[in-house]
């Protein structure tokens, strides 16, 4: 009988930002999430960009491991893979392939010796393993040859979405000029075959001298192999028709796949090859060496070549171009070859090969669902409002249930009327929105009528409760009569406390024992939560999702956003750094205005503060004593939005802080951001830069007008922007509801 699967980790030995096997892994885990299931990424190394997306393997826990398989992706060897096979979880290995070393024998001795420690490493996993899962027939057949008892093909899934962006403009007026662009993407190694494409392409163009060859791929591993390539470029007379790209940004890499004539692909080795997918999906024509895993990828929507002699390949590449119904054909047989790479086709091949190991992946299923928090236009108002979109935008059924704050008879009138038929209730709770008796009472209302509860608190410690303020204060009370009586009057306040103590405790006891889930959002209120339960079970950190900013379409491009800043009376050419929210001392306003550029304008974009009013007044009055002529104080509500869509970066230095919708609502504006050291801000870190002090917070804010360190900051946001999604991240709440 095979057993529902309820938890499905991951383990990427080295996840990187933009790898194809660490975006496998992460769509993998949005697949598991939108089925029910608990799936965590573990590492043994994680680049900046996703740090805030993995944890360490061995924070693994093993009471984990009952919950279904551990998936160990391998791609190449790694010093952590032995131990790592040693855990008591059952395990399925995810082969992406790995280089025979034979390959960087001479060109990078690094790469050749985990290519050999990683293939010692896959046969070995094949006795501790109930399952290979290959990405291709190819990678499969390899399995079966080390011994792996059940093996299966799982293609790899794809995230489109980060293609859907405009093309480079300049790159595809550039193309568009041209007859001819042949295209090769990939990293630029000795298996990619790139001096065979040099060689191919030099006999092709003999005939058509006007095309050009890009070669789009990084060449962080080249190593000696780049010095080869050059001189084949110099030595072919080629050096104004080949142009070695590096790594590009996506606008970029879309440009070429829409704006090329056909990809070309010689490698000798390939496990998947993804740029197939992406060329298909671009309509671009294929020419490829039928090598490895490329005919079980491509099928028959491209040329395949068993000979990529140049005369064999630039025939090829004469039919591609110049034959309009060959072009139509292949084109046609793309679109149709991209069917079996959708994710629901690979969902289904997941569930029949766990189901070989005996697991059982669940059903997709929709759901009805409330989502409780503040009716208040606020951060964790507008957070709620973006979770329920996310959820709608995931097929859920989802109701917004909005309560005035500190009012326990709106709270119990409003969660009397959610509907019984409900699958969970997720609730958005902050301090200073629910009163905690009256939270308690709604808990236990929603507990006996057996609605389950995900609990997802944003700011939790200790004098976030009532009666812990309550004990706190007493604690320090002043003596005000005599000793007699300020002996009798201690009696009493013994006794106060111990009720006040009690309730607490009991506070937190229900907080803890009436929700099927809590939910954390930071470092720090994780930290807490265990006054709630010591079950690790119930418990799950994860970021925020982002927020959209109240009131405000963002420009689509530099003359939208000329025209908002004309709307909004703000300079047209200068660099416009802002720093939004309430008025709290802990954002350090007037450190960030003295940091600033004096060509640079700084917007302070909030309100007063009801905690600290005065500090509204002190940065008022600190921009004129010191004659700040570039700060521009916005107390408008319903433009604030608007003024950071207009901005070119936020700046958030703040002392401290648990999380941040306020980078969430930057983050989904597109814009790179300064963080201070605060750790509630290091899960954005990988789209902005990080000042650790007023020096340093300068420096940064000459830094990021550099066109090439905005362009950098800028891609890294759109990552974030696919990552934190609500759509992507809003199943999650939902893998403990029975």
């Amino acid at each position: 009988m095979s057993e529902r699967v309820r938890i499905a980790d991951q383990i990427v030995p080295t996840l990187a930002h933009g790898d194809a096997i660490g975006n496998d892994a992460f769509e993998l885990q949005r697949l598991f999430w939108s089925r029910g299931v608990q799936s965590e990424i573990f590492v043994d190394e994680a680049k900046p960009e996703v740090r805030a997306f993995a944890r360490s393997w061995r924070d693994l826990r093993p009471e984990r491991a009952a919950g279904g398989p551990l998936l160990i992706h391998m791609s190449m060897g790694n010093d952590a893979i032995d131990e790592i096979a040693k855990l008591p979880h059952r395990k399925a290995v995810v082969y992406h392939n790995i280089t025979p070393a034979r390959y960087f024998s001479g060109v990078n001795p690094a790469a050749e010796r985990y290519a050999e420690i990683g293939r010692r490493q896959l046969k070995d996993l094949a006795a501790r393993s109930e399952l290979g899962i290959a990405d291709s027939e190819f990678n499969r057949r390899e399995l079966e040859e080390l011994g792996y008892a059940r093996t299966a093909v799982v293609p790899i899934i794809v995230d489109w979405s980060a293609f859907d962006v405009e093309p480079d403009p300049a790159l595809m007026r550039t193309l568009s000029e041209e007859r001819t662009s042949i295209v090769t993407v990939g990293q630029l190694l000795p298996h990619k075959g790139i001096h065979d494409v040099i060689a191919a392409f030099a006999r092709y163009r003999e005939r058509d001298r006007g095309a050009r060859l890009y070669l789009v791929g990084s060449t962080a591993m080249s190593a000696q192999y780049m010095e080869r390539l050059r001189v084949d470029v110099e030595r072919l007379g080629l050096d104004d028709a080949v142009t070695f790209t590096g790594t590009v940004p996506i606008e970029a890499l879309v440009a070429y796949y829409r704006g090329a004539t056909a990809l070309l692909t010689l490698s000798e080795h390939e496990g998947f090859c993804v740029p197939l997918l992406e060329a298909m999906r671009s309509d671009l024509p294929i020419v490829a060496h039928a090598a490895g895993a490329i005919p079980d990828t491509l099928g028959d929507a491209g040329i395949l070549l068993k000979d990529k002699t140049p005369d064999g390949v630039a025939e090829a590449l004469e039919r591609v171009v110049g034959d309009r119904e060959l072009r139509r054909g292949l084109i046609e047989k793309g679109r149709a070859r991209l069917a079996e790479f959708t994710p629901d086709r690979v969902a289904e091949r997941l569930r029949d090969a766990l189901a070989l190991a005996g697991w059982a992946l669940p059903e997709r299923r929709t759901r009805k669902l409330a989502v409780l928090s503040s009716d208040q236009r606020c951060g964790i108002h507008h957070y709620a409002l973006s979770l329920a979109d996310g959820l709608r935008t995931a097929g859920h059924d989802v109701t917004f249930v909005g309560v005035r704050h500190l009012d326990g008879r709106d709270l119990g009138a409003k969660v009397r009327h959610i509907a019984s038929d409900v699958d969970a209730v997720i609730v958005e709770h902050e301090h200073g929105i629910f009163s905690d008796i009256p939270f308690i009472r709604a808990l236990l209302s929603l507990w006996r009528r057996k609605i389950p509860v995900v609990l997802s608190m944003h700011e939790i410690e200790p004098e976030k409760f009532h009666h812990f303020r309550k004990i706190s204060s007493a604690l320090h009370y002043r003596p005000r009569y005599g000793k007699a009586l300020e002996f009798v009057r201690a009696g009493w306040v013994t006794l106060r406390i111990a009720n006040w103590f009690l309730r607490y405790r009991a506070v937190l006891a229900l907080m803890g024992a009436l929700p099927i889930h809590h939910v954390t959002h930071s470092e720090r209120s994780d930290r807490w939560v265990t006054l709630l339960t010591d079950d690790p079970r119930k418990r799950e950190r994860f970021p925020l999702v982002l927020v959209p900013l109240e009131n405000t379409t963002l420009p689509k491009d530099d003359a939208e956003k000329r025209a908002l800043r004309e709307r909004l009376d703000l300079p047209v050419e200068k660099f416009i750094f802002v720093s939004p929210g309430f008025f709290f001392r802990r954002k350090r306003f007037t450190q960030v205005i003295a940091a600033a550029p004096r060509d640079s304008i700084v917007a302070l974009s909030g309100t007063r503060s009801g905690n600290e009013p005065e500090y509204f007044d002190e940065v008022r009055e600190y921009i004129k004593e010191r004659g700040f002529t570039n700060v521009l104080v916005n107390t408008d509500y319903e433009t604030m939005g608007q003024y950071v869509a207009a901005s070119d970066a936020v700046v958030l230095y703040y002392e401290d802080v648990f999380q941040s919708a306020v980078a969430a609502q930057a983050i989904w504006a597109g814009l790179p951001c300064i963080f201070s050291e605060a750790r509630g801000f290091e899960v954005y870190h990988g789209a902005g830069l990080v000042a650790r002090d007023s020096g340093e917070l300068a420096e940064h804010m000459r830094e990021i007008q550099k066109p090439e360190t905005y362009a950098r900051l800028r891609a890294r946001v759109r990552y974030l922007q696919r990552m934190l999604a609500p759509e992507r991240n809003a199943d999650r709440y939902l893998t403990r509801i029975p």
